[in-house]
């Protein structure tokens, strides 16, 4: 069959869904890969090609919103996000920002057809795509809304393909609740504003399929999950984190302590400079430690340092699959690739969460397996990172507690487990 993956234009979205395009691709199905040319990620396209996929592009930056810019690059940690816990109570009301600012930015990577000369660049180019390639299934990330679309008008079978908390669904499954009770002043669901003319465009209208897919692969841990009404399929997250060839001082196992500092790819492209990570504190506090700090950061990054020490390594990027085998911890900012990492090669970890998605959820995950530990952001105490450290380097449990979090991982069916499932649902439901 003919496989169609969209994903959100981010390398770390990308990567979340390359083992199961090669799980499928190794079973003889035809596989592409769409997405376009992000502000914040311009390379994603040619990632693809460089993780063995085939490409199809959908645009380029210059086709989306102008102010689209303006939402990226050099942003303050601390500017509203996506990201609540779908736990607490509805009233709390997190659920109701997350809501408006993904309607903001689903306005902007989806602008009106006057401001661009008729046309809605990334939803019609992948229409005609899906059209001329007749797709068999669609597989597609939550946030890229265009291809349920494509989808339904090349009549393939279609399912979302989540990499972390499904607050998508929660929000939907809310605004439902709220529409539906007298006493709220909501008569409309707020994503009709941008999402309606784009169904429409299609002879389309709004139902669940069209926002929550005939079924969901989630690569979620089971726990994590929030109980929804819906067809959720598991599949194990195999963590791919790009290729390279392995550098010299990887060839052997450290001769002390090896932990690992990264804040992730994606918050680096969109926060720059402003991590909120005090890196020269830190930096300074382990200096004297008998371990290994390896540090991926930029040059910008790097230059805010200053003078780094003797046990710590700079590089700007090193596959955590490539490090994480030999490291005995691991410091990150609760992104969903690089806590999959961490659980695949059984490292402890200390999470310094920056909120966008569900990165509060992980952490918190993360220290009641035991894990690992959570570093409050909002707080950050360079002393208390650097005993939370140690206590992380020096207390066994928490080598248990990762241990339980790759068994948990390992009772999620593999990819390859998958795809005769997927053949069947196709066959189904396109």
């Amino acid at each position: 069959m003919r496989v169609l993956l969209t994903i959100f234009p981010a390398t770390s979205h990308l990567y979340s869904v390359v083992p199961l395009a090669w799980a499928l691709q190794s079973a003889g199905h035809e596989v592409v890969v769409a997405s376009h040319s992000g502000v914040v990620d311009p390379g994603v396209i040619g990632n693809i090609g460089a993780a063995g996929l085939t490409a199809v592009s959908l645009g380029t930056p210059d086709e989306l919103s102008p102010a689209l810019g303006a939402h990226t690059g050099d942003a303050k940690p601390d500017r509203p996000s996506l990201g609540f816990d779908p736990n607490e109570p509805e009233e709390s009301g997190g659920w109701r920002t997350a809501r408006s600012i993904l309607a903001s930015m689903f306005s902007l990577y989806y602008p009106a057809p006057e401001r661009q000369g008729g046309r809605r660049p990334v939803l019609d180019n992948l229409v005609d795509f899906a059209r001329a390639w007749r797709p068999d299934l669609v597989l597609w990330d939550p946030l890229m809304l265009a291809a349920p679309i494509a989808a339904r008008v090349s009549g393939a079978a279609h399912a979302r393909l989540i990499w972390g908390m499904d607050n998508v669904a929660v929000i939907h499954d809310r605004t439902k609740r709220e529409l539906a009770d007298p006493r709220s002043e909501l008569t409309e669901h707020p994503w009709l504003s941008w999402f309606g003319p784009m169904l429409e465009r299609y002879g389309l209208e709004l139902d669940d399929e069209m926002l929550l897919g005939q079924w969901t692969l989630d690569l979620t841990q089971s726990r994590m999950r929030h109980p929804l009404d819906l067809t959720h399929i598991p599949v194990r997250r195999v963590p791919y984190t790009g290729a390279a060839a392995l550098p010299d001082w990887l060839h052997a196992r450290p001769e002390r302590p090896r932990a690992v500092l990264t804040l992730g790819v994606s918050r680096r492209k969109i926060f720059g400079k402003y991590s909120g990570f005090p890196m020269r504190e830190f930096f300074e506090s382990v200096s004297a430690l008998d371990v290994e700090v390896v540090a991926t950061l930029n040059n910008e990054q790097l230059a805010a340092v200053g003078k780094v020490p003797d046990n710590v390594r700079t590089v700007e990027y090193v596959p955590l699959n490539q490090v994480l085998p030999t490291s005995s911890a691991i410091i990150h900012h609760g992104g969903g690739g690089t806590f999959a990492a961490a659980v695949a090669h059984r490292v402890p970890q200390l999470v310094v969460p920056l909120v966008m998605w569900d990165e509060m959820v992980t952490a918190r995950y993360v220290a009641d397996m035991g894990a690992g530990l959570v570093a409050d952001p909002a707080a950050l105490d360079v002393d208390g990172l650097h005993k939370q450290l140690v206590r992380l380097l020096e207390d066994p449990s928490f080598q248990l507690g990762a241990r339980g979090l790759y068994e948990e991982m390992l009772a999620a069916p593999a990819p390859t487990d998958v795809v005769p499932l997927l053949e069947r649902l196709t066959a189904e439901r396109r």
